[in-house]
């Protein structure tokens, strides 16, 4: 399906329409799981078999995805997680490709850590509804606020953040 074809009929535009609603709901609705702690609830954003890549792991599969955010989020006294931006393409009416631009609070031992995040995503239609098959984080920084003020720059990561991420059947590859 071409991204921007004057051919398209009303029905295939609306369809486009629909899908896009959809992977911003899907966009919205993870960052709202992330700050409610509901388990379930963020792993059923990801197909069954579907991943998460970051630096240094990979996680894949539903199970392995609730054993990792179950370790990752309680680090954090409370999150906040915001998107700003999501550019999507449309690869067919099961697939589609996206890159959400986001950035988090996290409450860490009694300060405000910021992290400016890219969310590089490849999206499944399984079982009738849009997920994430693979959702790919790039963390442009992550400081406390302290921190902001003497080493804001590109690749900063606070000392609160630097605690190693537990196994959870990770891989090295990201």
């Amino acid at each position: 399906m071409p991204e921007h074809d004057d051919a398209l009929s009303l029905a295939e535009r609306v369809n486009r329409l629909q899908i896009r609603a959809d992977l911003t709901d899907l966009a919205d609705r993870y960052g709202h799981l992330l700050d409610d702690r509901d388990w379930p609830g963020i792993t059923s954003c990801f197909t069954r078999n579907g991943r998460l890549k970051f630096k240094g792991g990979e996680i894949t599969g539903r199970e392995q995805l609730d054993a990792f955010y179950r370790a990752q989020l309680p680090k954090n006294e409370f999150t906040f997680h915001y998107r700003h931006s999501h550019v999507i393409t449309i690869i067919d009416d099961e697939r589609a490709t996206g890159v959400v631009t986001a950035h988090a609070e996290h409450g860490r031992d009694g300060t405000c850590v910021l992290a400016a995040v890219r969310y590089y995503d490849d999206y499944a239609k399984e079982d009738g509804v849009w997920r994430l098959a693979c959702r790919k984080i790039r963390s442009r920084y992550c400081l406390d606020w302290p921190d902001m003020a003497r080493d804001f720059h590109e690749g900063a990561l606070s000392p609160l953040m630097r605690a190693p991420v537990p196994h959870a059947g990770q891989t090295s590859r990201s």
